[in-house]
């Protein structure tokens, strides 16, 4: 961990990540408290949030004096770096920090409810980062119901709304929030594959395998590099079997499920989820996730 000093209580070994900068100077946070707690103290001002790049944004590890690699601007460890490249929505820690910040710091000038919504945007970003999309919304939608006159907002509650619903399967509800995005996030934001997700959960709500199959190879399409996206096509494959017992569907699952193994079989994730689909080849029973880990709550064996 590195530490630095604040420039007005002259504190001695204030940790980076508990300090901000205000026009070059340092200040802990109780002294930005104090000193910027009126409206309009921070016009005209230009204020950075530190980084120590010795801690994982992540999960919070110290390395001491070795600086990390960073994803955008955050510093990550290798192992929190491997997991956010293997997530079932890959890479969604994007660097929207930056340009809320802007939106932010400039409203500061205007009124003091953007203070607020700043508080409420890092909190967002924090249990984005966590993975806790549920919490992520609502912060985020604390922010955006503050400064209602900023669209940017509005957007980026939306987008968090809809992983949140993605995450805990509710596709329709999910793409209608991913709809309201269009046009309005950057082109680095995963959208397009956060609404083929959706479509693909739609698909496999309504038991329209063929949909399912083909949304799951349009999402592989975007990126051939995620073992998540193989499994899915192994899935659509397995269900599709399921169904029609067509042996040559069986073979393709398999073939899927196994290059989704060779490229990732290590993550407790995946690893569960590709089970579920070894017992939809061998037992034929299509099983929503949530029913599958009651049936099998340490997983299925072959027996």
């Amino acid at each position: 961990m590195k530490h630095t000093k604040c420039d007005h209580c002259k504190k001695d070994a204030l940790p980076m990540n508990d300090s901000i900068q205000i026009d070059g100077s340092v200040y802990c946070n109780d002294c930005f408290e104090l000193l910027f707690s009126k409206k309009d103290s921070l016009k005209g001002k230009k204020v950075v949030t530190v980084l120590d790049p010795t801690v994982c944004s992540n999960c919070n590890l110290d390395f001491n004096d070795v600086e990390l690699n960073k994803i955008t601007r955050y510093p990550v460890c290798k192992d929190c770096e491997t997991k956010i490249k293997n997530r079932t929505f890959p890479f969604w820690v994007k660097a929207f920090m930056s340009g809320l910040m802007v939106v932010v710091i400039l409203g500061f000038m205007w009124n003091w409810k953007y203070y607020h919504a700043y508080k409420n945007i890092k909190m967002a970003n924090e249990y984005f980062q966590r993975a806790d999309y549920s919490n992520a919304y609502k912060f985020m939608k604390s922010a955006s119901e503050e400064v209602v006159e900023v669209d940017y907002l509005r957007t980026m509650t939306s987008y968090f709304k809809g992983i949140d619903l993605l995450r805990n399967d509710k596709s329709a509800e999910a793409l209608v929030e991913f709809d309201k995005c269009k046009g309005k996030v950057e082109s680095d934001y995963p959208l397009k594959s956060l609404i083929i997700q959706a479509q693909v959960g739609i698909c496999f709500d309504k038991h329209d395998y063929t949909g399912f199959l083909k949304a799951s190879n349009e999402n592989l399409a975007l990126d051939t590099t995620q073992a998540m996206s193989w499994s899915g096509v192994a899935s659509a494959y397995a269900c599709l079997y399921s169904q029609t017992g067509n042996e040559t569907l069986k073979q393709q699952a398999n073939k899927y499920l196994d290059r989704a193994k060779s490229i990732d079989g290590t993550s407790k994730e995946l690893k569960d989820y590709n089970n579920m689909i070894e017992y939809r080849i061998y037992s034929k029973q299509i099983l929503r996730r949530d029913d599958f880990i009651k049936q099998f709550p340490s997983g299925w064996t072959k027996k």
